[in-house]
């Protein structure tokens, strides 16, 4: 059906005497008038898109934090209140879930252009509509012009969301493929058993019981991962349709308006949805297990048949995430369990999404016949998001204390310390304010524990690094604020070596400080850089064996080594997301 471009207004476009009406009758009622100061942003003064929260309560738009954040430490534009910004950025803030309520719950017309803007387009005084996509205000004659290139926009991400959904789709046919070859083994090799079970006496029928039973959990595992698989391809697939049919009909310029906007919506449902799979498929790697039977030829007075041996083996990761390869050694028919000694490197990308996936590694000896006991390790949750004593709001940093041995958790946005016991139960909670009513710190961030079993503490928003004892009384404090050679701006970590001297990262200041046990200041190396030495915004420093130092350099995506008098001995690593490579190195251990 031929259509005049003439009237190819679209639901995209619409009147500003209308919006101006529908703002005039939501602000004549008393609960808009209460509810609209609530739900403007202090610095734009627009309704919130994406409000995030600071440590302070108040409110601001993603996109105004954003605007105004120029250096790790800023401060809130209503209170002036310090706050530090997270190394990923003003979105890990947190997000008011109030006000996002109070924007669903309540009608609300954003403000829109007067009658006489400029359009965004031709810069003239003639705009009279708005375009609903992108809130641009738009005159008469650049609407048409202004739709061409909405579309031509939203076929590039659909192009590049099918060529995302190809790739995944092509390793999940891979990873069908396998699991349905171990599956196809485990029944070759399930005769192969029942074979040999029927050749022999009742005396071994415990162990034919043994051997299958290991191969039915195998064979279950398998099956269920081909589930998930099967699953995830059927959606892989769907959302290729979507692509391949919607570039069609934008193409063909055969859409409606309200289709348009249809596509609009369901691609970015789908663009979450391939981002979600994107992770699963690529950053939580699925191991390729591998199972096979080892025959053994026996007499009759033999008490086991042989074993199951299950392999697993790690596909590289192409990601930031460095995951340790887990082998079984088979010496004598005992199981034994070679491992590698790592540098685990936090990365920060891992939190936008951050905030990353987990992982666990599964003890699965208990498939032979010669273990003598079967042990399984599962990873131990302390706390939960909340203010009580159990539960933390942004933990930064712990230490473990040997003579002690406790846990100390730095809970900063709940501004105290807790300690827990071996066993995971909260021993005591150090609050801000002491008992005699003395201020001990005010937002801790990170924390260390010297061999005389002293607490260094560095206080985020007083910008102090204070040393406590056991009962947790000031000793004293190391260096001051300033920009002074000897001083810190922004001190992010410490540690001690065997002499106790103090070694800080300056974060601000691209620096390393090397204090004496009482606090002299003793050295300062590095600077504002990318050769060996120099830094980017340095986040963690920890003592290594021979007195050595590795140290985090976050924004040259790096590890550096140096002696204990600074000088530089190797750099490890560089940008990138294979192995052997980083991407925003945070921690060290």
């Amino acid at each position: 059906m031929a259509v005049d471009e003439s009237s190819l207004i679209f639901t995209v476009m619409s009147d500003v005497n209308n919006s101006s009406s529908s703002i005039s009758t939501i602000k004549s009622s008393y609960s808009s008038k209460t509810i609209l100061p609530l739900i403007t942003c202090p610095i734009c003064l627009e309704i919130f898109r994406e409000p995030l929260q600071l440590p302070c309560q108040h409110n601001f738009c993603k996109s105004c934090l954003e605007r105004i954040t120029v250096d790790r430490w800023s401060r809130c534009p209503v209170c002036r209140g310090c706050y530090r910004v997270p190394f990923s950025g003003v979105g890990s803030f947190e997000v008011n879930r109030t006000i996002i309520n109070l924007l669903e719950n309540h009608s609300y017309t954003e403000s829109r252009p007067m009658l006489q803007a400029k359009c965004a387009l031709c810069k003239l005084d003639d705009t009279i509509t708005i375009c609903e996509h992108c809130r641009e205000a738009i005159c008469c004659k650049c609407r048409r012009q202004h739709y061409d290139e909405f579309r031509k926009y939203i076929c590039l991400k659909l192009n590049e969301t099918q060529q995302d959904t190809e790739k995944l789709i092509a390793k999940e046919v891979e990873n069908i493929k396998n699991h349905e070859e171990n599956i196809h083994q485990t029944t070759d090799i399930a005769n192969t058993i029942r074979f040999k079970v029927n050749e022999l006496i009742n005396k071994i029928k415990q162990e034919e019981k043994k051997l299958l039973q290991s191969i039915q959990e195998f064979n279950n595992t398998e099956q269920k991962l081909l589930k998930e698989k099967n699953s995830r391809f059927q959606d892989l697939t769907k959302i290729k349709t979507f692509c391949l049919s919607s570039q069609e009909k934008l193409y063909s310029k055969e859409e409606t308006d309200q289709e348009a906007i249809e596509i609009r919506q369901k691609f970015e449902e789908y663009v979450i949805n391939i981002n979600n799979l994107q992770n699963q498929i690529f950053l939580v790697k699925t191991p390729r297990r591998r199972i096979s039977f080892f025959n053994q030829d026996i007499s009759f007075d033999a008490i086991s048949l042989g074993f199951v041996e299950m392999k697993t083996e790690l596909e590289p990761i192409e990601s930031s995430i460095q995951l340790s390869q887990l082998k079984y050694c088979s010496i004598d028919k005992n199981v034994q369990h070679c491992s590698k000694e790592l540098i685990h490197s936090l990365s920060s990308t891992s939190q936008d999404q951050s905030e990353l996936s987990n992982s666990s590694i599964i003890d699965e000896n208990k498939c032979c016949p010669s273990s003598s006991k079967n042990h399984k390790r599962t990873p131990r949750i302390i706390g939960k998001r909340g203010t009580r004593d159990t539960e933390f709001i942004h933990p930064s940093s712990l230490a473990y204390s040997k003579r002690d041995q406790l846990i100390y958790v730095c809970d900063t946005y709940n501004n105290r310390l807790v300690t827990y016991g071996i066993d995971g139960v909260v021993q005591q909670v150090y609050k801000a304010i002491s008992e005699t009513g003395e201020r001990r710190f005010h937002h801790p961030y990170a924390i260390h524990i010297d061999s005389n079993n002293r607490l260094y503490l560095i206080d985020q928003s007083d910008r102090r690094i204070k040393v406590f004892n056991r009962d947790f009384k000031l000793i004293r404090v190391i260096g001051q604020y300033g920009h002074v050679i000897g001083q810190y701006l922004t001190p992010c970590d410490l540690c001690t070596n065997e002499q106790n001297d103090i070694f800080v990262c300056n974060a601000g200041g691209h620096q390393i400080l090397k204090y004496n046990e009482q606090g002299e200041f003793l050295l300062a190396w590095g600077e504002l850089g990318t050769d060996n030495g120099q830094f980017k915004c340095l986040a963690c420093v920890c003592i290594m064996n021979g007195g050595r130092l590795a140290v985090s350099d976050w924004g040259n995506d790096r590890i550096q080594i140096f002696n204990s008098d600074g000088n530089d001995l190797l750099a490890i690593g560089q940008g990138g997301k294979l192995l052997k490579e980083f991407s925003r190195p945070l921690g060290l251990a």
